[in-house]
């Protein structure tokens, strides 16, 4: 189940993508991206430098609106364009403050790139976490847009997150529309606010 793994070492290997030009491999460039965020954790910096440099990597690295529309499905479509861009952001932005929130827990745990399928463009990376000493199925779903690949959703251990959200957000935009969609958002974001 999601809430058993390392929410900080999935975080790591969430942000992780592409700093090299498409078409290179998914895995390859999970990898490289991987290694980069493991450093800042790594590193001596003040947990409000790591925030600052994971944050950046998050943002360049992730499609928040893929996302957004594998987690409201066909609700999406029904969304103005700027609707969909506002969703998609801050959605994508209480998933980043929501791992974000984790950092702490990162302890260096033992990460293995366990191979990728690509189908057309899209793409799976298989990964598998050391956690508690039991190594826990993380799969990330990845898409190529403009010159790399993106990942736009991920699951662990067959939870995937966009789905965790989606009966919950979905029934608020049913009952309240979009506005109550936002102010749900809004709440969620509230818990980390410092």
């Amino acid at each position: 189940m999601m809430k058993s793994i390392n929410k900080g070492l999935i975080f790591a290997v969430l942000l992780a993508t592409v700093s090299s030009v498409w078409p290179a491999s998914p895995q390859e460039d999970l990898k490289k991206s991987v290694t980069a965020v493991l450093k800042i954790l790594d590193s001596k910096k003040t947990k409000k430098e790591k925030r600052i440099l994971i944050t950046e990597i998050y943002n360049a690295n992730f499609d928040l609106e893929k996302l957004g529309s594998n987690t409201l499905k066909s609700d999406f479509k029904n969304l103005t364009p700027e609707q969909k861009s506002e969703f998609s952001q801050k959605f994508g932005k209480f998933v980043l403050e929501f791992y974000l929130d984790k950092l702490d827990k990162y302890d260096r745990n033992k990460i293995e790139f366990v191979g990728e399928e690509i189908k057309g463009t899209r793409a799976t990376v298989m990964t598998l976490l050391e956690y508690q000493g039991k190594m826990a199925k993380v799969n990330y779903s990845m898409a190529p847009k403009e010159d790399r690949w993106l990942v736009y959703d991920f699951e662990v251990e067959g939870v995937r997150l966009s789905s965790t959200y989606r009966s919950q957000f979905v029934k608020v935009l049913k009952e309240k529309g979009f506005e109550g969609l936002m102010s749900e958002l809004n709440k969620l974001l509230a818990k980390y606010k410092k």
